[in-house]
């Protein structure tokens, strides 16, 4: 029998569910700063996963997914624990979460984005990086797995798909920018412990989750270990952590249920529900994933018959940019790529650099795999 969860003020038994919020402190005119947090502790001795998302305010769509995925877990019959982290930034999302802007990504009061801040700072801090400190300390620090869920912002909406975090075999590529620490620990103890057995061992592991996760498409990146992100502090401190996207625009669609089964893979897949992970007829991994944006703003047009999942070829219209008064095209958007249209602008108004669309390079298949 597994022991009592303790996180913040709560004490969650085995077989239970519990609810609560890191008080973080108040602003000047007295507004608490919270953060919501659910803990299912399961009957059964397991893994601890984190479920995280909303560290980008126009990126709230993981919440409603997380919402969905836990209420089909049952504690009774749970292996392990899972850890909740639904709205990470509530600020970004109580102050600007229906436009596409930079205010919607940064946390307003001190205009920090909270996935470059980890592991967060409790002395001389900004109100993010003691955010960031909170969660660290208090939840994230105790996992063993971690799902980090973004979407399409509110621009876009997107199918669910992987970004694993890869990075280089070699420690001096991988963490060539320094494991810096605002937790106190001693940041050379990490950076000696990163062996190249250490990173083969946590690539394997999170291209295995990526896997799992289900979605069609696998967006494979091996870049160096960022560890003010949340993903690359995970990384370094021996959690495995898997960097997802799934829905956006703000909008409830078939992205959000296809999110929550793929949420449900992940315990599957980690042996704390029963079951098999439920896949696509057909994954595939990518090395090259176009993010496309604008050049020109105005109001965006779609081409007709441009839906999520299609097949494009390069060169193929996706949309236009154009002048809302006198209809001049001012931008022609096309395909750079022959790929798969993963993610699509749903807003009209666009400003320069704002999303088209994103397409995954199927030239640039590594790997593919048919499910039954």
């Amino acid at each position: 029998m597994p022991s009592p969860v303790t996180i913040g003020d709560i004490t969650v038994n085995p077989g239970e569910r519990g609810f609560s919020y890191l008080h973080i402190g108040t602003l000047a005119g007295g507004t608490e700063v919270r953060i919501p947090y659910q803990v299912i502790v399961g009957a059964e001795d397991g893994p601890t996963l984190c479920l995280e998302s909303t560290m980008h305010g126009w990126e709230p769509m993981g919440a409603e997914i997380i919402r969905r995925a836990t209420q089909r877990i049952d504690p009774k019959t749970l292996k392990g624990t899972v850890l909740c982290i639904p709205l990470a930034s509530p600020m970004t999302i109580e102050f600007g979460g229906t436009i596409e802007s930079a205010g919607m990504r940064v946390n307003p009061v001190d205009v920090l984005d909270l996935n470059r801040v980890w592991p967060g700072k409790n002395v001389n801090a900004w109100l993010t990086e003691q955010i960031a400190y909170h969660l660290w300390t208090e939840i994230v620090s105790k996992a063993d797995f971690i799902v980090d869920m973004h979407d399409g912002t509110g621009a876009c909406d997107e199918l669910p798909v992987a970004f694993p975090q890869a990075f280089p075999s070699d420690p001096a590529v991988a963490i060539g920018g320094g494991v810096a620490d605002g937790t106190g620990t001693d940041a050379s103890e990490v950076a000696a412990r990163i062996t190249t057995e250490y990173l083969d061992d946590m690539k394997a592991k999170i291209r295995e989750m990526s896997i799992a996760w289900g979605s069609p498409v696998i967006w494979w990146r091996e870049k160096p270990i960022n560890p003010a992100m949340l993903s690359g502090q995970c990384a370094i401190n021996g959690i495995v952590p898997l960097v997802v996207e799934c829905g956006g625009g703000g909008m409830i669609d078939f992205t959000i249920d296809q999110g929550a089964e793929c949420t449900l893979n992940i315990l599957k897949h980690l042996g704390m529900m029963d079951g098999d992970p439920v896949l696509p007829k057909k994954q595939i991994m990518v090395e090259n994933y176009v993010v496309y944006r604008s050049l020109s703003g105005g109001f965006y047009i779609q081409e007709e018959g441009i839906e999520l999942g299609m097949t494009l070829t390069k060169g193929q219209v996706i949309g236009r940019v154009v002048d809302p008064l006198t209809s001049e095209v001012r931008e022609t958007c096309t395909s750079p790529v022959n790929g798969m249209l993963i993610s699509r602008r749903v807003r009209m108004p666009i400003n320069p650099g704002g999303y088209i669309a994103h397409i995954a390079d199927t030239d640039s298949v590594i790997w593919s795999q048919e499910n039954s």
